[in-house]
């Protein structure tokens, strides 16, 4: 391949804001793990364990996977698998729906609340840790509530 056949309006990748918020949710991601791994959950587990433990505090009761899958922009099967595994481990009980027999409401476990608030008080330094690196975290906030804030309309389009 000649240098010339490279089509990106991009000089390199680090001038690309798409690479960018790539390299940066995975080492993210990656720091995150590590920080979990006492624990033994994954960021993906903790993220849905925590939609299910907030949207249930919010509603007063027991959430659908399709719930917290709306909630925190998931693909369903994302949130269907880390609730077997969350399940597995204890933290979650999950009953069919008696509204809708396909669905499936969660509740956390008191082993599931307590791993919930010793994993927020662990992602919650890191994440401290990993936005301080911007130097300006309330700005950062201000951005990233801006980027997920797509109307619903868009959430299928690139």
């Amino acid at each position: 391949m000649k240098d010339t056949d490279f089509r990106s309006r991009f000089r390199s990748a680090a001038d690309s804001p798409g690479f960018l918020l790539w390299k940066a949710a995975n080492l993210h991601q990656r720091l995150q793990r590590i920080a979990l791994s006492p624990l033994a959950i994954s960021p993906t587990q903790f993220s849905v364990l925590a939609c299910f433990f907030h949207l249930s505090r919010e509603r007063g009761g027991p959430v659908s996977q399709a719930e917290v899958a709306e909630y925190a922009s998931l693909d369903k099967m994302v949130v269907s698998e880390a609730s077997r595994a969350l399940l597995s481990k204890g933290l979650i009980l999950r009953r069919r729906s008696q509204a809708d027999g396909r669905a499936f409401q969660v509740e956390l476990t008191g082993q599931g609340v307590e791993t919930c608030n010793q994993a927020l008080a662990i992602i919650e330094a890191a994440d401290a840790a990993f936005f301080l690196r911007s130097g300006d975290v309330p700005a950062v906030l201000q951005f990233l509530k801006r980027l997920t804030d797509i109307p619903s309309r868009e959430k299928g389009t690139p």
